[in-house]
This record gives structure tokens, sequence and C-alpha cells, in this order.
């Protein structure tokens, strides 16, 4: 029987659809036997690879605005607009203080040396360590000190990685590309609790509040949400933001060398989930994000089985 190795791309907040494409083939009855994961592909990869997706996608189904706010620790001062310290400490107290070489089934994360440049695996040592460096991506979270490097996000050097899981030594490589269906937007923090879109009123807050001090606006609530609506959000193709630049250059670079890296080592299934109107840091849609992974599987459910066989239980 074959062994099948699943590359995980990244994403940021749509790679929560990377929940719904494994269970998706999990309904065929596939089950992939190792995993390698890049940004939120590693941090999904462990769940699953330690038997915890199910634990992963109660969580972050009941996500809200509010909750993804909650565990931004804001800084400006450690190399990234988020420190990262809150949402990693959650995350490790739901998938456990564990070694990559300790999970159920093998997993593979990508990072990227800061400096060198170099394609860093981790395939074992501290999984927050690994996860966290993995998700680094550049601007967003600082970088992760793990010995004397300094790691940033995998997307940078390998957005999809299939040679990860060829390296691992499977027989086929189903991959999951999440930029596959190009970016419509950029909206990189929600603006609204109760819309994707600010409402009139809100602008006129964010007006209102431009000249606030940052930690000032910190403590004024959805105040201080909507007084970031300028900064946060494309705005129009004319005005386009500082992270909308920096987010938007980032997806440009990843893009080419993902079409490079994929023509040179193609997957034998590539699994494209439609998640374009997901935001980067829009976590709290995660219900649309995993339904557009089982869709992603559904489509694709006759060139799986071409491949793979008849659906069967692994």
């Amino acid at each position: 029987m074959a062994t099948i190795g699943i590359a995980l791309g990244s994403g940021a907040a749509k790679g929560w659809a990377h929940i719904g494409v494994l269970k998706g083939l999990a309904e065929m009855g596939i089950k992939p036997d190792k995993i390698s994961g890049c940004s939120i592909g590693a941090l999904v990869g462990a769940a699953y690879a330690n038997d915890q997706l199910e634990e992963l996608e109660d969580w972050v189904r009941g996500f809200s605005s509010w909750d993804v706010l909650g565990l931004m620790d804001l800084s400006w001062r450690k190399g990234g607009l988020i420190g990262g310290d809150k949402v990693f400490d959650v995350i490790q107290n739901r998938i456990g203080d564990l070694q990559v070489e300790d999970l159920q089934r093998p997993l593979i994360a990508v990072a990227t040396d800061l400096y060198s440049g170099q394609e860093i695996w981790f395939k074992e040592g501290d999984l927050r360590h690994a996860i966290r460096a993995s998700c680094s991506m550049p601007g967003i979270l600082p970088p992760v000190k793990v010995s004397e490097r300094w790691l940033v996000d995998g997307a940078v050097v390998n957005p999809v990685p299939v040679s990860v899981s060829r390296a691992m030594g499977v027989d086929v490589v189903i991959a999951v590309d999440l930029n596959g269906q190009g970016r419509e937007r950029l909206q990189v923090l929600p603006v609204d609790m109760t819309s994707n879109k600010p409402t009139v009123e809100d602008k006129k807050i964010a007006q209102a509040h431009q000249d606030t001090g940052f930690m000032d606006l910190l403590a004024r609530g959805r105040d201080y949400v909507t007084s970031l609506t300028d900064k946060f959000t494309i705005g129009s193709p004319s005005d386009p933001s500082m992270l909308a630049v920096m987010s938007q250059s980032m997806d440009i670079l990843e893009q080419r060398h993902k079409r490079a890296r994929l023509m040179g080592d193609p997957p034998d299934i590539c699994l494209v989930p439609d998640v374009g109107e997901i935001g980067t840091m829009e976590f709290h849609r995660a219900e649309e994000a995993i339904a557009a992974g089982e869709e992603a599987v559904l489509r694709a459910r006759h060139q799986i089985e071409a491949i793979l066989g008849p659906c069967r239980e692994r």
C-alpha cells in the first residue's frame, strides 16, 4: 500500500482550509502518513500529526474578531507587529509541550535562516520553537532564535514544501496550495466586530482618533480597532496601506518562488482551496476556510481516486 505524504502550504488565516482538506481526505478513507508543513501548514500539520486536529478545529471555529485581537500582543519593537507570545502559549497549552520526534506521525516544519537564506527543516526538537519559527511572517511576527540562527517563515524559501515530503520517502505527495486562487483583497486585521467592512461611523471614529497615542488606543476597545482601519486594510488600489504593501510584496515573491519550485518538483495531487477572499489575519473566518478545504477535496475526488485507488481506510 502506498505511503502518502501531504505538503501543507503557507497562507496565514487561509490555513484553516488545511483542516478541511484533512477532514475531506479522511472521509475518503485517506489519512496521510507523513506531513511537511510551512507556516500555518506547520501548525495544522502538528495538530494532525498528534491526532489533535478535531480539538484544533473546535478551537478555531469559536474565534470571533475580538478573540483574534485578544491573542495579538501588539509590539513595534520586537522585529514584528505582533510579539507572538500569547498565541503560541495558547497553542502549546492545546497541543502540549512536545518534541517534534514524539508526535504520532512524522512531521517536518520548514523555516528560513534570516541571514543565510538557508531552508531549515525541523525534524526533531521543541515543537513550539519549530512551529513558531515556521510561522514567523516577516514584519508580522519577529524572527525566532534557535541555537545561533535567527529564523523566519518557511514560505520565504519553500511555500508549499513538496520537496520535503519527497525527502521523507513517501510514494505519493498531496500538496495543498492556499494561494493558487489568487488574492482578491489584503485585509490584515478585522476592522469591524460585526461585519467585514468598516461602517461610515467606524471611519469617522478612526479619523477622530488617528492622532491618539498607540498605547492609549489599545485600552479603548472598539475605538482602537476602528482607529486602525486605514493602517491595516488595503483601502483602495490607488492608496494601499503599509501592511497591505508589505503583505502583497511577500505574496508576489512567494508566488514566483512557489511556481518555480512546483514546476521542478510537482506533487502527484495538488489541492487548491478557494480562499482568496480571506484576508491575511482574518483567523475568525475558520468556518469558511474549513469548508473551502473540504470542497477542494470534493473537486479533486476523481483525480485522487485515480492515483490512490478507490476510497479506503488506511
